[in-house]
């Protein structure tokens, strides 16, 4: 009977402290300052994997007072470039660096 209530409550904290975590790193990633450099990166790698045939435009594009941006697919697709990218660098860094441990 406690093991359960034990074991409940900490799947519930688990959860929360979980959903949290995912929320904050949703909410830093997808953030204006975050996302620019995440599209920076993006659209520079884009370019060099296709020796600059395809050219995003950048983000720091001006938006009229008033209208809200309308991201195109090229720039979703900068975005996630950029993202995967820096998730890979740090993987391959981690599992490099592991190795030596």
């Amino acid at each position: 009977m406690v093991d359960e209530v034990v074991s409940e409550a900490a799947g519930f904290l688990f959860r929360q402290v979980g959903g949290l975590a995912v929320e904050l790193t949703v909410n830093h990633v997808f953030s204006r300052h975050t996302a620019r450099f995440f599209h920076g990166i993006g659209r520079r790698l884009i370019a060099v994997a296709t020796f600059g045939t395809k050219r995003i435009p950048s983000s720091l594009r001006v938006v009229p007072k008033g209208s809200r941006p309308k991201p195109r697919r090229s720039d979703w697709l900068a975005l996630w470039v950029g993202i995967l990218s820096w998730v890979a660098l740090f993987l391959a860094i981690g599992f490099g660096v592991s190795h030596f441990l």
